[in-house]
């Protein structure tokens, strides 16, 4: 992960390190895209997918250069303490047709309006759902008609800039995230392509509208996930990995953001090209499953027992290292993470899971180290408050990395000792070569 904290406000330096450290404990990795310092400054409307629910604000709030002024649904006002950090937040209320209480939303056109004239970064979900699909849903018209609205009421060099957020897997606690901020759209330059000389430049101007919406929806499908469905979205990426890895030079390890970038070009195919990449990816994964190994196995370690035993003797020792400091992880945090065990019990749609599980973890862990920190205060003041807080996130990211290792010790050491047949080796590369093949081809 990379330090996205800049220098702005007060509160929004803590806003950006409460975003730091919870996603840092949420999740295995957050990688971002884009060109540096490109949603620093000036009026800028940013238009996300809303795979996540909560978890989509939270990830973009730490990704962008500073902290959006988030538009939402305004029920969330109605809940007493929901209220106040949303007030905090300095989020804009939206209201929705299904939703009970007063209709129209022309005090939010006005607050976006005024945040945008004051210099703000406003972020929309355009789609207006959170939705469990891997693919854009229907881009509504609220953000053309607030950039458009916005700029007819004075306000200069608005920009619209498009932020896709790629999971490795929404639904769950640790996974990886890529967030591909794409390139903006000034829309003063392009304000004739929408609105011809002599028509109106403003919200009313219905086919200003639809076609900057258009516009719109292709810069968030281009940035974002945008696959058929999920077994579509699975096979893509997994063939970008296993063709990435053949790169000369390439790591074992791949950035999650390239192979979401080359799995997402993959996804714009043709459908006959998208059926060549699943029909060799079947095979070759099935020769992986036979030698329960995968992809990184087989290209990591396979046939060279001298640098799997070093890899391996490396990661056992970082393992004994950090045993004491996560048993105290454990000890300290077993409650929360039994409760979190207990709610991926149950059986929650993948964007409800993205809400729930992150705002438990963010619930459970700071009651939990709460607690420890008052203990602290009772055993040495101030300063052992501040002691406490200090080593807790260590001791839970010492946890993690422990389990995580652990993981991939096992997996290494199970692919080593069932692929030792030559024969069995040559067949699975050339069925692996076939997977590349055919991936370089659709591009």
């Amino acid at each position: 992960m990379q330090d996205r904290t800049i220098g702005f406000s007060r509160r929004e330096r803590i806003l950006k390190n409460i975003a730091g450290l919870a996603v840092r404990l949420i999740y295995r990795s957050v990688e971002v895209r884009g060109q540096p310092g490109s949603t620093a400054s000036g009026p800028q409307l940013t238009v996300s997918n809303h795979f996540g629910g909560f978890a989509d604000a939270l990830i973009q709030a730490y990704a962008l250069d500073r902290v959006p002024r988030f538009i939402a649904r305004d029920v969330i006002w109605r809940i007493p303490i929901a209220k106040q950090i949303m007030k905090f937040v300095r989020a804009i209320p939206t209201h929705k047709p299904e939703d009970k209480g007063p209709a129209g939303n022309d005090q939010m056109f006005r607050s976006t309006y005024d945040a945008l004239a004051e210099g703000d970064l406003v972020m929309i979900f355009p789609e207006g759902i959170t939705v469990d699909d891997p693919a854009i849903a229907r881009v509504k018209t609220g953000a053309a008609r607030i950039a458009l609205g916005a700029r007819a009421s004075g306000v200069e060099g608005i920009q619209i800039i498009p932020s896709g957020i790629h999971y490795d897997d929404k639904g769950s606690l640790r996974s990886k995230v890529w967030v591909n901020v794409g390139r903006p759209l000034d829309l003063d330059e392009e304000i004739d392509r929408y609105a011809p000389p002599g028509t109106p430049q403003d919200a009313s101007n219905r086919e200003a509208v639809r076609r900057l919406t258009a516009d719109i929806e292709e810069m968030l499908r281009r940035s974002a996930p945008d696959y058929v469905d999920w077994e579509e979205e699975r096979v893509l990426t997994e063939a970008a990995s296993i063709a990435l890895r053949s790169v000369p030079g390439a790591p074992v390890d791949i950035d999650y953001g390239a192979e979401s970038e080359v799995a997402n070009a993959l996804a714009q195919r043709s459908t006959a090209a998208k059926a060549g990449i699943k029909e060799s990816l079947d095979q070759y994964t099935a020769d992986l499953d036979a030698a329960g190994i995968n992809d990184r196995q087989m290209i990591g370690s396979f046939g060279d027992r001298r640098s799997f035993l070093k890899r391996m003797g490396w990661n056992t020792l970082v393992g004994i290292l950090l045993l004491p400091f996560a048993f105290i992880g454990l000890a300290i945090n077993i409650v929360p993470l039994f409760l979190l065990w207990l709610i991926g019990r149950f059986k929650l749609a993948p964007a409800v899971a993205a809400t729930v599980k992150p705002g438990a973890a963010i619930l459970l862990f700071s009651i939990t180290w709460g607690v420890a920190g008052w203990s602290g205060w009772t055993w040495s003041g101030i300063s052992g408050v501040a002691a406490v807080l200090l080593v807790m996130p260590l001791y839970m990211y010492a946890l993690f990395a422990l389990y995580e290792r652990g993981i991939l010790i096992w997996q290494a050491w199970r692919g080593w000792r069932r692929s030792r047949n030559a024969d069995i080796y040559k067949g699975m590369m050339d069925d692996r070569r076939a997977v590349v093949e055919a991936v370089v081809e659709a591009l």
